[in-house]
């Protein structure tokens, strides 16, 4: 199942990319990412042996005919003069790399490889995720001490038909020893949120390291008091529930990227469901999509979103100097002890506008209720550490801008 991560570097100038002495030289300006060998293979082209910090990786890196196809998704917004840019050029350089069971941390050294070879480039296009990355924002991913966020790893691409369905389905996921991701017989109204049923659904599993297997329920959601919980059927056993799907069907799975290790998502209704095994489509949830489901972000990307938000909050001071800036910012607070779990204290994470920022912390003011947290109201001012926050969105006149997105600054 698990298939290599591909990705192919499209140079700010072709030229940089013709002879290999180039990001040989710029390797060796590296302090984290060292080239251990290189050689010829009749078969494989050039072979790099890389070490970034402990962890050894071994690419096959050779020029490619630089071909983007319509249904690559840009990630990242470009400017006018990078997108004709794009348009001209015709050869990039291919890296092509195995991951293991860390796969988030491979996908992060991918990108520390490829920066370290060509510390500018114009993109990075990421064949598995069918994603176009912009050089800026690889640089910046590639310098952090954060890896990016798991979304990165796969895309959840919607196909539309001549009438309202939506067919989504993930790509990338296979890179990681996974089975893809689909729901079928979605719509123009409701692809959104049932975009992010994948989407978390897809987190769990990576986060598991792919420990997930189909027919297992993972909690994913809840709203109006009815939880989500979701299981992953074989495609073909799913299509019998959906005998009205005109996307999605075999017709449509004729190469091995639809066909093969692709599971539709479901949903089980209570725990006797689940116990039998009886799954049920997931428009089943509909009804309640408009009480503002919760979905469920686990601890650890939790932590991860609050270090990269703490980690570019000098991005934030900067752009709070510009009075036409907006800006809000999620703290962490410790909730009431009666919310605690097994004694151990939680946190309700909530929405303050920022009022000021100094080099001790944020003064903001409370945008919203608190659920857990007494003593604390809607329009309260109070000023908290850096290291309370745990987001941040900056809204532009043109745009809004996350911690992730910091390099179109």
């Amino acid at each position: 199942m698990r298939e290599p991560s591909y990705m192919i570097i499209i140079p700010m100038k072709e030229d940089d990319i013709k002879d290999p002495m180039i990001f040989i030289g710029n390797l060796e300006k590296s302090e984290d990412v060292r080239l251990k060998s290189v050689e010829t293979d009749e078969q494989r082209g050039l072979v790099a042996c890389f070490l970034v910090d402990d962890k050894e990786y071994q690419a096959e890196i050779n020029p490619t005919d630089v071909d983007i196809p319509n249904l690559v998704r840009p990630a990242h917004a470009f400017t006018e003069e990078e997108f004709q840019k794009l348009d001209e050029v015709r050869l990039g350089l291919g890296i092509c790399i195995d991951f293991d069971e860390d796969n988030a941390r491979c996908f992060y050294d991918q990108l520390r490889i490829i920066h370290a070879m060509y510390p500018e480039v114009l993109a990075v296009l990421d064949c598995p995720s069918e994603k176009l990355l912009s050089g800026k924002w690889v640089a910046l991913a590639a310098e952090s001490k954060i890896p990016p966020a798991p979304r990165y790893l796969f895309t959840v691409q919607a196909i539309s038909g001549e009438n309202d369905e939506v067919w989504l389905h993930t790509h990338g996921m296979k890179r990681c020893g996974m089975y893809e991701l689909e729901i079928l017989c979605s719509d123009r109204e409701k692809c959104n949120d049932h975009y992010k049923m994948i989407e978390t659904f897809a987190y769990r599993m990576l986060e598991n390291d792919g420990e997930i297997k189909p027919g297992e329920g993972v909690f994913i959601a809840q709203a109006a008091g009815i939880y989500l919980v979701c299981t992953a059927v074989d495609w073909k056993e799913a299509l019998k529930f959906y005998p009205e799907a005109t996307l999605g069907t075999e017709e449509d799975r004729d190469d091995e990227v639809h066909s093969v290790d692709t599971c539709v998502l479901m949903l089980y209704k209570n725990e006797e469901d689940e116990e039998a095994g009886k799954y049920t489509p997931i428009q089943a949830f509909d009804p309640f999509l408009q009480q503002n489901p919760m979905y469920m972000i686990s601890t650890p990307e939790t932590e991860r979103m609050s270090k990269l938000a703490v980690e570019r909050i000098p991005y934030l001071r900067k752009a709070f100097e510009n009075s036409d800036n907006t800006i809000i910012v999620k703290i962490g607070l410790t909730t009431d002890e009666e919310y605690w779990d097994d004694d151990v204290p939680q946190k309700e994470h909530i929405w303050f506008e920022v009022k000021d920022v100094d080099d001790d912390g944020i003064v903001g003011e409370l945008t919203q209720e608190a659920y857990y947290v007494s003593g604390i109201k809607e329009g309260d001012i109070g000023k908290y550490p850096f290291s309370d926050v745990t987001d941040w969105i900056i809204f532009t006149k043109e745009c809004r801008i996350t911690p992730d997105d910091v390099y179109m600054l």
